[in-house]
């Protein structure tokens, strides 16, 4: 039997090849989508997966318990591992102390590399293993590095790594040891440097480094795993950890530690509760979000399956008529239809999975990091079953619809078969998919209008003759004095952010006769003001004579003002408050930015020089460029060691922004465009069919003497009423959507009727162009042949 229902499918199919093409097109679009989703999630179950002793292998958790709360690290001391070995169920202990990323200086320019450093058991713990070189030797040794391939070939191309040297910045130069090879799974440690822990102490006594060992308080950064001798010990080993507690939480001063322990499958999905798990991929909710996307994609181009086999079902009903009439039973009907169904679903699949492997492969998404591969044995099922769901929804309603045809009805007359009297949900259908049409490309729409008013104001405000040279943990005398002596240098201010972004060291405020409140501060010093170009709303700038020491004057910004006795920046004027622990007095009040990137806080501008992370140079106009080279020569005159980090202020801010906002536009622009176009493949088949159900009517109205435009007039006005009824309930979901994203950014955002009117007209231009496709067709209707057999 399902010999024959393929073999009559794929008849169907051959003799319908521009139906068919375009059922494979719309299911192959949204299905590249769903095998996209798919594989990244199958990846991410699959995280650490390579592992030899997934069943044995344990991360040692903290929870530390202050007066505010309790939270959950991924990390721990240190000195637990000393306490762990101990335990006589443990093989193996290793600690892996996170570096952060490292700046790489090389002939092609600067890399960002990620660094750890760890013990020689870390290749015996976990599946990593060399290609080239000796783990015990090269983690035994402060001098060595192993990198990973992928590093290795960015760092030395073709050559030959091993017994190279590589300065790391801030770190000083080590020699290449050995290469790892890329691990063949997605893993919450992912390695391109890798250090030994004899290297880390080396560091810390030079100072180049946080001090962290033999230190209980500080939990973290270093993760520690235990591999036990066997899977049963699991229990012991729980009880063993938890009672750590008791020797270590009264050995310092600091939040109260206790201990845990879980498995190392367990780490992915990723659990929010769990801080500094950076790499444990998404949570169940970011899983079901990504299922939900896939369900929702599948559902819109399975109606377009739908309505496009609905609108050759006239050709089709005289078929069924004649099987029944031979003696055909309703479900073999059902399963003709539903064959087809998912054979063109299994198609699709195929091309969508070509698709989606020539799109990752190609460098098209330079964003990607990812390479696609062809799927493995489980994946494969899960794909075939995702396009076995789909065609069994996408041929359902055709199918059960057509398996009710009566022989007598069908071969009778097939001109009075009305579908859509038992299918009158369609126009819900269509008013549902224009509807979330219209709010995406409303929202795109303002989006775009965004980045555009935003670039526009940051190249008005931000000054153009400012250079930022990051201190990345240098002292302020340090580079201070000689870069003032530049002969282009108007002046220069520390501070510990710029002034277009907006503050981020969290403070006490006090006034007297109100309860305390939180606020966010910047330190700056006399310089702040005139260097960024800021403006002063009432009072004055800071005094140039101020003590380094002790705090007397302090800033604030026109939010916290109004928030202060008298509600006006004027009154806020010499008023005293305190702030953490410093009594000052309010010298000025700052004037808002014209273009802030974010929701404005209430704002202190502290003088506190000494903790600045940034010093920013006024120049000359014109001798941007000079200074930038001067910045980067003294800098590595006073700080060997270490890479600068230069760069003009407006290019940096303008680029960060488009940067972060193109990605957004690609995304929602992407998204939006695939909606829209399985959006108007559905309203084609709907629209094709009304044009075929509704042929004697032309013809008689074209014999009144009715014309082209009244014809298609009539043929197109139901689908404009859809269109506008989406409208209804698209528009108000763009704009609040548009106003969540006004909440965001603060100011910026247009939610104006201008910007939702383009996004909406987009969607009924595209949307008529599609309909009038179809419905232009009856204008070539010639009355005598339909009306021939009247």
């Amino acid at each position: 039997m399902l010999q024959n229902y393929l073999k009559i499918a794929l008849r169907s199919l051959w003799r319908n090849k521009l139906f068919s093409l375009v059922n494979i097109i719309g299911l192959s679009l949204s299905m590249a989508v769903g095998i996209g989703m798919l594989t990244s999630l199958k990846a991410n179950l699959d995280t650490d997966h390579f592992h030899p002793y997934l069943d044995r292998t344990f991360r040692v958790l903290t929870d530390a318990t202050t007066s505010e709360g309790r939270t959950r690290w991924a990390t721990a001391p240190q000195p637990i591992a000393a306490s762990i070995r101990q335990m006589s169920m443990v093989e193996e202990v290793v600690q892996v102390r996170q570096g952060g990323t490292v700046r790489v200086l090389t002939d092609q320019g600067e890399l960002e590399i990620n660094t750890v450093f760890t013990e020689p058991s870390f290749f015996h713990v976990f599946g990593f293993s060399l290609t080239v070189g000796n783990a015990s030797t090269a983690l035994q040794s402060p001098q060595t590095v192993l990198l990973s391939q992928s590093v290795a070939l960015r760092l030395f191309g073709e050559q030959h790594a091993v017994g190279q040297t590589v300065l790391f910045d801030g770190l000083g130069r080590f020699t290449v040891a050995g290469i790892m090879q890329e691990p063949p799974l997605r893993t919450h440690l992912p390695v391109e440097a890798v250090f030994s822990l004899q290297a880390a102490r080396s560091l810390e006594k030079a100072g180049r480094i946080p001090v962290l060992s033999e230190q209980w308080t500080e939990y973290k950064t270093t993760a520690t795993y235990a591999l036990l001798r066997a899977a049963d010990n699991a229990p012991a080993f729980h009880q063993l950890v938890s009672r750590i507690n008791q020797k270590s939480k009264s050995a310092e001063p600091g939040p109260a530690l206790s201990f845990s322990a879980q498995p190392i499958e367990d780490i992915t999905p990723w659990n929010p509760a769990i801080q500094n798990d950076r790499h444990a991929g998404i949570n169940w909710a970011g899983i079901s979000q990504s299922l939900f996307l896939i369900a929702t994609l599948t559902l819109l181009a399975a109606f377009n399956y739908t309505s496009l086999s609905l609108a050759r079902s006239l050709t089709r009903a005289k078929e069924v008529g004649i099987r029944k009439a031979s003696g055909a039973l309703g479900r073999q009907i059902v399963g003709q239809f539903l064959t087809e169904s998912t054979v063109i679903a299994l198609v699709a699949l195929l091309v969508g999975l070509t698709l989606w492997y020539t799109v990752v492969n190609s460098g098209w998404l330079p964003e990607s990091k990812a390479r696609a591969f062809w799927p493995d044995a489980q994946l494969t099922g899960w794909l075939f079953g995702y396009a076995l769901l789909t065609g069994l929804v996408a041929g359902a309603v055709p199918a059960g619809l057509l398996a009710r045809f009566q022989p007598v009805q069908v071969l009778r007359n097939l001109q009075t078969v009305r579908l859509f009297r038992q299918v009158g949900f369609y126009r819900v259908l269509i008013v549902i998919q224009f509807a979330v049409t219209t709010m995406l490309m409303v929202f795109l729409v303002i989006l775009r209008d965004v980045g555009v008013h935003t670039s526009d104001q940051l190249r008005s405000v931000l000054p153009t003759n400012v250079v930022l040279l990051t201190l990345r943990g240098e002292s302020v005398a340090t580079l201070k004095p000689q870069l003032e002596q530049l002969s282009q240098v108007r002046r220069v201010t520390a501070a510990s952010q710029v002034a277009i972004y907006p503050a981020t060291i969290p403070g006490t405020l006090r006034v007297e006769g109100a309860s305390s409140r939180t606020v966010v501060s910047k330190v700056i010093d006399e310089h702040y003001v005139p260097v960024f170009g800021l403006t002063m709303r009432a009072g004055r700038n800071l005094p140039s004579n101020l003590s380094p020491t002790r705090e007397q004057y302090v800033l604030v910004n026109e939010q916290l003002a109004r928030q202060l006795p008298g509600n006006k920046p004027e009154t806020a004027i010499g008023q005293r408050i305190r702030i953490d622990s410093a009594d000052v007095q309010i010298a000025g009040v700052l004037a808002e930015p014209d273009a802030p990137l974010s929701p404005i806080q209430p704002t202190v501008f502290r003088y506190k020089p000494a903790q600045a992370t940034l010093l920013a140079l006024q120049t000359e106009p014109g001798s941007e460029s000079a200074v930038l080279e001067a910045s980067r020569r003294i800098w590595q005159e006073r700080v060997p060691n270490r890479l600068p980090e230069v760069y003009r202020y407006d290019e940096k801010v303008k680029e960060d922004f488009e940067k972060g906002f193109g990605t957004v536009n690609q995304f929602f622009g992407f998204f939006c465009g695939l909606v829209m176009l399985v959006a108007c493949l559905g309203i084609l088949g709907i629209s094709a069919y009304a044009v075929e159900v509704r042929t004697r009517e032309i013809g008689i109205r074209r014999t009144l003497g009715a014309g082209p435009g009244e014809v298609i007039w009539t043929l197109s006005k139901t689908f404009i009423k859809l269109l506008l009824w989406a409208g209804l309930f698209g528009l108000p979901a763009g704009w609040f959507c548009g106003k969540l994203l006004r909440d965001r950014m603060a100011s910026g955002v247009d939610l104006g009727p201008v910007n939702l009117l383009i996004g909406f007209g987009l969607v009924v231009l595209v949307g008529g162009l599609t309909v009038l496709s179809q419905t232009a067709r009856a204008t070539r209707i010639k009355p005598a042949d339909v009306l021939r057999g009247e």
